[in-house]
């Protein structure tokens, strides 16, 4: 059978979170300048295409990729016909509209008929001011869009950020949100059931490593009296796993954790009576 192809973006921090998904999963990809532009690995079971994140709706939409992981931007962008298969928790940014400090646009309702308005996402933001029937003159632009009111190519912009600083450096405010994003997992529609079966594994194998981070396996003993107790402190999923020591009266408690709960948590349960405490990582976890 052949590969299953996975596109993935060719450049930046979503590429090097997607390749820590794959290897995460046991497909090994590549590093550094061992990459090239399309990787054949697990014994030809996988191929990896990179390639860059906007064009990857069209490479799964026409079948060049089986599978592929961008942002959900850009998938709303192209209007790909694709199915979304996974969401995962990496890649988040927002597309906002934003105008410069001194042009006294605070909001929509301050937005003047014919602004000019610079973007590379012509598409999401044509839809948004139609939406908001502010008749507004689209300036296509490939990047750098932060630099277009300042030049006097266009009056306001709008534009992906995740913290707004590099916004607030360039003098612009935000004053709307078009579309929250983050990178999502999609899939073409006309793959063959086989391929399709492999591509639902994968978006499983996906959810577990996703469903796992940030969280820790937490072990310790304690006297059965006090199991309550602890079970109160610790803050499982639904409930600790209870398990009978060989030593007579002790148990030992498991139980799922937030990580950033440990450093408060492990000095409490200690004035409880735990021992033996261990805090172990998790790779995948299935709820």
């Amino acid at each position: 059978m052949p590969p299953l192809k996975i596109a993935v973006p060719n450049k930046g921090r979503l590429m090097e979170e997607t390749l820590d998904l794959l290897r995460s999963v046991g497909i090994r990809v590549p590093r550094g300048s061992d990459r090239t532009l399309i990787a054949t690995t697990n014994g030809g079971r996988y191929q990896v295409l990179y390639t860059r994140a906007a064009d990857i709706p069209e490479y799964v939409e026409i079948g060049a990729a089986d599978i592929g992981v961008t942002g959900l931007d850009l998938v709303s962008e192209t209007g790909c016909a694709v199915d979304r298969l996974l969401d995962l928790k990496y890649g988040y940014c927002k597309l906002v509209v934003a105008a410069p400090e001194h042009s006294g646009i605070r909001s929509m309702a301050r937005v003047p008929r014919g602004a000019k308005v610079a973007t590379a996402f012509p598409n999401l933001t044509s839809r948004f001011f139609r939406k908001m029937k502010k008749a507004v003159t689209i300036v296509p632009v490939s990047g750098a869009t932060e630099i277009t009111p300042a030049i006097g190519v266009a009056d306001l912009i709008t534009d992906l950020t995740q913290t707004g600083s590099t916004l607030k450096q360039n003098h612009l405010e935000i004053i709307d949100v078009i579309l929250e994003s983050w990178a999502v997992l999609i899939a073409g529609r006309s793959m063959p059931k086989g391929r399709r079966q492999d591509a639902e594994d994968l978006a499983y194998a996906f959810n577990s490593v996703e469903n796992a981070v940030g969280k820790r396996y937490l072990m310790a003993n304690i006297d059965r009296k006090r199991v309550d107790q602890i079970v109160r402190l610790i803050p499982g999923l639904k409930s600790p796993t209870v398990v009978d020591l060989a030593e007579r009266g002790m148990v030992a408690v498991h139980a799922v954790v937030q990580e950033d709960s440990i450093n408060s948590l492990l000095p409490r349960l200690k004035k409880a009576g735990a021992t033996g405490i261990l805090i172990l990582p998790i790779e995948r976890m299935v709820p």
